[in-house]
């Protein structure tokens, strides 16, 4: 078998590993629901998520969105006023 031979079996392998991986991360996002959500930030917004995910130690922005919505949300089922205070634009915090 020569080295061409070869290259282009590897590169067949590769592209239905590659393939595979997409049709199961698609099956999966169809299972769960998933759902893509185009925002715009700004920099003060895009620092305070950077700010998070240092924090929290996760590896990508999008986990830190959805942890930050989850919790909002449940602060709204359990206690509404927290919620507001929390989401009041001119709080401090």
């Amino acid at each position: 078998m020569s080295t061409k031979e070869r290259t282009d079996r590897i590169r067949q392998q590769d592209t239905k590993r590659q393939q595979n991986k997409r049709d199961r991360d698609a099956a999966h996002a169809e299972r769960v629901g998933a759902e893509k959500t185009k925002i715009t930030t700004y920099r003060g917004t895009r620092a305070d998520l950077e700010l998070m995910q240092q924090v929290g130690g996760f590896e990508e922005r999008d986990e830190v969105i959805t942890l930050a919505i989850r919790y909002m949300a449940g602060l709204a089922r359990r206690d509404p006023a927290a919620f507001l205070a929390a989401m009041d634009p001119r709080n401090p915090a």
